[in-house]
Formats: C-alpha cells, structure tokens, sequence
C-alpha cells in the first residue's frame, strides 16, 4: 500500500511540473494556450448516487448472491474543488461520506459510515486528443489519486479507523451553459479489504474496492472560465527583419553623411566667391579714385510677420550695402517699420525698433563705422509701400 501511495504521489507532482512545462511552451498541442491565472478556471462540484462496496461485484461461481447483490448498495454524496492549470491538466480536493450496512449476507446490518479526503490529478481527454473547444458539449476527463478515510459504526464515535485510499475514475462531462455542466462519475476507491476492520469488504479483484456512481452539477464560479489562444512568434522572421530594418538604417546614414558633406563644401565654395567679390570691390573702390560709388543706394531689409530675424539671404545683401556705406562719405539711416493690419500699435513700435536694430548690429558686424548709421523706427504709423507684407522692412538710406 505504501508503494502504491508513493507512486501517487509522484504522478501528482509529475502532473504539476507537465503544467509548468506546458505553460513555458512545450510541442505538445495544447502549447498554444495562454497561462491563465491563479484566480482563473476554478470549478465546484456536488454529487450524489450509489455506492456498491466488496462483494457486491463477486466473480465467484459459487457465490450464492450471484454477480450483483443489491443488498451492498447504499448511498455516497461527493464535493470537489477543481483548479484546471490548462485545458488538459487539472487538480482537485475532494470529500466523500459513504454509508454501507456491515456485512448483510451475513445477518449484521449495523451501518458504517465513511469519510475519505482526496487529491486527485485529472486529465481530459476529450480536450487532449481532440484539441480543445471551450464550447464542445461532451468531455470525458480520467483521474487519479490518493486519500485518507476514516470509518465508524454508526452510533459508535470511539472507534474511528483510519486507511490510505486511492481514488481513480471517469467523468462524463455534458455542458448546460458557460458556467454549469452536468457530469456523471464512475469511481472505484482501492482500499485495503479489511477497510472497516468488522467484515471483509474482499472481491475477486485486487485489495478492497469502494465502487460508486454518481451524478451531480460543476459550477465554473470563477471569472474567466476558458483559455485563450494565441499564436507562438517566429523569433527568426522578427530577428531578421530587424536586421534588414538595420541594414537599411546603416545605408540611409551613409548615404545621409555624403550628402552633408557635399552641403559643406558647396557652402564654403559659395562663401569664398562671397569674399572674393567683396574683397575686389573694396579694393576697386579704395585704389582707383575714378570709380564712382554710388551712394544713393536704398536697400530693403524684409521680415517674416512678427519677426525681427534677418535671413541668409538678407545676410548677403547687408553685406553689400556694409561696402557701399563704408565707401562712401555720407551718413545712412536705418528705419524701422511693421504693417498696421497686425499687432497693437505699442507692439509694432517695439517690433519696429527691433527691426531697425538688427540691421543696425548687422552692418557694424560687417565692419561700418558707428558714426555711419543711425536708426530710426515708425512701428505702424507711417506705411511705405501699398501691401500689407511689404511694411514689416527695414530700409537703409
């Protein structure tokens, strides 16, 4: 008996390591199930039915009751907690009350009462070799396991004994609805066959035998009462993909530096020939008295609305004007100016002054003489041209 109790016990944590190793993806075919919960797939179960104990099954010629005796038939009520793991493996703590008369054939009908506590490992069937279905309405589910029971004549609360039991069985599942099945069990627990230690409870089969058939209703009382599919990743397409999305990352770079680099020389081109051209026409205005300056140049300086940022462009034609001015020996003015259809007239003088001194800090930049330029500012009050754009400007006179 103790061999056998160990050989359950080993089935039931090999049972729990199958469900880690299921849940870590194994190539079985439930693999594509996610991990549920602990709170999850938790089921509670009642029964009740007939239970037919030793000789009530004799497969001897020379019993007188002949195969079946109905006079070691009595009742049995069982209840389960069931946790599944996944849609194949669950595990479950039982009871069961069983009453049997001691001995009728041989006149003692002195009833026995029974109590046996019980964990089992279930598997089912139908979802293993028929993949699972959270809404198929058959399921047959087998179990195994080992128990404790303790017997007693009715009346007598002194003597009490105490055996291993080893349940095993089949459930026939039938689904109602979502939360509720309706499930027939077949059962035998193995006992020893002087279980209740006042008569024998001895049959042609090996040990004891505590024979029942129940029926009863499971209520799936827990939230989520199935499992989700999903589908297992590739991780060699997503590595590869990666590493093509990197690839193409790397070239567009490269390509993206050659480019910059191209940039930057043709600015440094455009910069030199800036400075060459400048650099002749101060030297032509300086060396050779004969050539003329024209010094009524007016230049407009255009801004953005709202602006007071000069541009590249601008930038180039500052310059320009810088050379004329410093050529020259006359005294220009910058004035300031903003549309009058934006802004409040305080904001426009500011905006207007902000103008004015820009160019004003980029002509000195560019090498004027102070005492060259002056600035001035009429915010929008006065409007030297006749569209709206074309008074946010700045012109040197």
């Amino acid at each position: 008996m103790k061999k056998l109790v160990i050989t359950l016990a080993l089935l039931l944590t090999a049972g729990t390591m199958f469900a880690q190793e299921v849940e870590k993806g194994s190539k079985q075919r439930w693999r594509n199930f996610e991990t549920n919960r602990f709170v999850d797939n938790w089921e509670l179960s009642v029964r009740g039915g007939a239970n037919f104990f030793g000789q009530a099954f004799h497969f001897s010629d020379a019993n007188a009751d002949g195969f079946f005796n109905t006079d070691k038939i009595d009742w049995t009520v069982q209840a389960e907690l069931v946790k599944w793991v996944n849609p194949i493996v669950g595990l479950r703590l039982g009871y069961e009350g069983i009453e049997f008369k001691q001995n009728p054939a041989e006149g003692v009908t002195n009833k026995v009462l029974n109590h046996i506590a019980h964990g089992d490992l279930m598997l089912n069937l139908t979802n293993w070799i028929c993949r699972y279905k959270a809404d198929r309405f058959y399921n047959g589910i087998f179990f195994i396991g080992a128990g404790i029971g303790f017997s007693q004549l009715d009346g007598d609360n002194d003597s009490w004994n105490r055996e291993f039991v080893v349940p095993f069985g089949y459930i026939n599942r039938f689904r109602l609805c979502d939360a509720w099945t309706f499930d027939i069990e077949l059962r035998d627990n193995i006992v020893k066959d002087n279980y209740d230690e006042l008569g024998s409870l001895a049959s042609d089969w090996t040990f004891g035998n505590l024979v029942s058939v129940t029926g009863g209703f499971t209520w799936k009382f827990s939230k989520v009462r199935s499992f989700n599919a999903y589908t297992p990743i590739d991780k060699s397409l997503y590595d590869n993909r990666i590493s093509a999305l990197e690839k193409d990352l790397q070239n567009a770079n490269d390509k993206n530096a050659e480019y910059q680099k191209q940039i930057d020389r043709y600015k440094k081109q455009l910069s030199d020939k800036e400075r060459e051209l400048q650099e002749a026409l101060r030297k032509a205005a300086q060396s050779n008295p004969s050539v003329a300056v024209n010094d009524d140049v007016t230049l407009s300086i255009f801004f953005p609305i709202g602006s007071a940022e000069i541009s590249d462009k601008n930038e180039i034609n500052i310059k320009y004007m810088a050379d004329v001015i410093k050529a020259s020996n006359k005294t220009f003015t910058i004035t300031g100016y903003a549309d009058n259809q934006t802004g409040s007239e305080n904001r426009n003088m500011e905006l207007s002054q902000q103008r004015a001194e820009a160019v004003y800090n980029a002509l000195i930049n560019a090498g004027v003489d102070k005492s060259k330029i002056k600035v001035d500012y009429k915010g929008c009050s006065v409007q030297p041209f006749d569209k709206d754009y074309l008074n946010r400007v700045a012109i040197i006179k």
